[in-house]
């Protein structure tokens, strides 16, 4: 039994932490004033936006290689954050003439001082998803009924709560929360197997695989556990950081091999089965100012045919050997989003919302779309956030806070249509038996698929 001021120097640690990247600075102002409130009277003086975004992307001349694509396969079930431990799904079947078959509300959404920080995931029919205060809610995948809910908060947390991030493996549901513990949930009915605490905050995604759970912390920590108990086998220390990303990334895994990234901006690679360094790298670029500032890595790092694909907000994309972490190469371009490797392609959403297509063996860019940051661009008001791609059907789908699901032609980045949903988006959709699953910012689930 914890003493009770250990939970609250806990729960304290979550809630600042979660904050830790406004700390210090006027950072990100436009993009995020809605999520902490109303925006307060500026000071006086010369104000310079910490969001620079230049365009470090242009396309290649002579780059006219054909995007062709392997064909979609089904895939029943998304289980994990990105999709599989690799976070490279492939090409998930969809159908065309999207529409909405169903939607459910799984609990409290984004608003003041909380976020929505996980995608849903799904398997066994099911679709699992987390609220902005940590409650659990299993639905039906067919039609969206509710099947049990489940508040991971202790009693004497109920006055408050944070987001958490889901994985399903090997018949367990997994919580790794906020409020600094995972949970293991029986998802059947939703009660705990068991729950263990984190020495500190988890505030993203986590990585089940081989009997371990693979989960970073908001101290630059990246811990495994067994998924018998919890017990702690291992713990890497990433570099240090005084700031900490609104979402830490969920690690990738292939074999032996764990990459993830942190606040700091490192990439690094560790044995599995016992946490030891392979390699590491800082994903900084040189030029410095706006986001190259905030180092951190919120986009879950790919793993695809041995070679590992990462962004940062520091200001460079990589792509790099798995075993060795030799470089292969590297484009000046940040992104908070987890890029899509198919074929022989990447497709990379940028900070500055431009949507291109980079070559796999190379990074030459074949083609760029701009998406839009503001509603009115002209005074630059209204901002829009956008989700993380996915690319399923044929087709690249974006959602946006809009309320919109945007389809874009992999081929030539031309847009090819928009879908309505029920709210705004910010989070990665899933795809899984033919059907994407968006949650939106009301906390909202939607099913959408292709018409009969």
């Amino acid at each position: 039994m914890r003493e009770n001021g250990v939970r609250r120097l806990t729960r304290r640690t979550a809630l600042l932490g979660g904050m830790g990247l406004l700390a210090g600075c006027d950072t990100i102002t436009e993009t995020f004033d809605s999520w902490f409130g109303e925006r307060k009277v500026p000071l006086r003086g010369e104000r310079r936006p910490v969001l620079t975004v230049d365009r470090p992307l242009d396309i290649d001349e002579g780059n006219q290689v054909p995007v062709t694509l392997p064909p979609p396969a089904l895939n029943p079930e998304w289980a994990q954050a990105g999709g599989t431990i690799s976070h490279a799904p492939g090409h998930p079947a969809l159908g065309l003439r999207l529409g909405q078959a169903w939607r459910t509300s799984v609990g409290t959404g984004s608003a003041y001082r909380r976020r929505l920080i996980s995608p849903p995931v799904i398997a066994d029919g099911a679709v699992y998803a987390v609220d902005a205060l940590g409650e659990v809610t299993a639905l039906t995948a067919l039609d969206g009924r509710r099947r049990w809910s489940f508040d991971s908060r202790r009693e004497t947390d109920r006055d408050g709560g944070l987001s958490g991030g889901l994985a399903y493996a090997g018949g367990t549901l997994y919580l790794a929360t906020g409020l600094a513990e995972v949970i293991a949930l029986d998802p059947a009915d939703g009660k705990p197997r068991w729950r263990v605490d984190l020495p500190a905050p988890a505030r993203g995604g986590m990585t089940v695989a081989e009997g371990r759970i693979f989960v970073t912390t908001t101290e630059n920590h990246l811990l495994a556990l067994s998924t018998e108990d919890g017990r702690k086998l291992w713990t890497y220390r990433g570099q240090p950081t005084v700031t900490m990303a609104l979402g830490l990334p969920a690690p990738a895994v292939e074999g032996d091999i764990v990459v993830t990234g942190f606040a700091s901006g490192e990439l690094a690679a560790v044995r599995a089965s016992d946490g030891r360094a392979l390699w590491s790298e800082t994903l900084t670029s040189s030029r410095g100012g706006g986001l190259a500032d905030i180092a951190a890595i919120t986009a879950l790092p790919v793993i695809d045919r041995g070679r590992v694909y990462a962004s940062g907000l520091g200001g460079i994309t990589i792509a790099l050997d798995l075993r060795s972490g030799r470089r292969l190469w590297e484009r000046d371009v940040a992104a908070a989003e987890t890029p899509w490797v198919l074929g022989d392609w990447v497709f990379l959403l940028t900070t500055g919302a431009e949507l291109a297509c980079l070559g796999r063996e190379d990074g030459r860019v074949r083609w760029i779309r701009s998406l839009g940051r503001f509603k009115n661009e002209e005074k630059r008001r209204d901002p829009i956030n956008w989700a993380t791609p996915v690319l399923a059907g044929g087709r690249l789908l974006v959602g946006n806070s809009n309320a919109e699901l945007v389809e874009i032609d992999p081929a030539d980045g031309e847009i090819a249509g928009r879908v309505k949903l029920p709210d705004g988006v910010v989070l990665q959709p899933a795809v899984a038996g033919g059907v994407l699953y968006v949650l939106c910012e009301d906390a909202t689930v939607a099913a959408i698929q292709g018409a009969a």
